[in-house]
């Protein structure tokens, strides 16, 4: 977690507004059949690639150190679990005291996330597309992504300044 109280505020907030604004892919009961590893990662990944946009950074930077060489080994084991119902794996997981990777679902989901940004040629649809979308194949399939693949550590410039959909 980032050291700085006030920066990090600011990183939770954002995530839990996208959250707000989500309509399919949170707030299920535990056991739920719906309540996938994909479509529960990717629901917490994109309110981490949204908070990105926003606010220049993820909540949670130790996913990138911890993950750093472990791309396709992570996202491997990742793509074995999508349709699994047992989230401890990958997903509020966090023991205190720990310096073990915890949330690497987290991780997951903000890549896939990326990834569908990255493709999408109308970045302002591509962010709607994510908070709406309530089906995590869809968007695992338009995505492209593939474990382990390259992407830019941030996305900067004026895709990511002009990405807030409008109100």
């Amino acid at each position: 977690m980032n050291p700085n109280v006030q920066d990090r505020f600011v990183h939770v907030i954002a995530h839990e507004y996208v959250h707000v604004q989500q309509t399919g892919l949170t707030d299920f009961e535990p056991g739920d059949p719906h309540a996938t590893v994909l479509r529960v990662s990717l629901g917490e990944g994109i309110a981490e690639f949204i908070t990105e946009l926003i606010s220049g950074n993820v909540g949670n930077g130790r996913h990138a150190a911890w993950t750093r060489g472990r791309e396709v080994h992570i996202e491997s084991a990742f793509a074995l679990d999508l349709d699994s119902t047992d989230l401890s794996p990958w997903l509020y997981n966090y023991t205190p005291g720990s310096q073990e990777p915890y949330d690497l679902g987290y991780w997951v989901g903000y890549r896939i996330a990326k990834a569908y940004y990255l493709q999408a040629r109308d970045k302002r649809d591509a962010v709607r597309a994510l908070i709406q979308q309530d089906n995590p194949k869809a968007i695992l399939a338009a995505s492209g992504w593939t474990p382990g693949m390259w992407m830019p550590a941030k996305v900067t410039g004026v895709a990511a300044r002009t990405a807030a959909p409008s109100a």
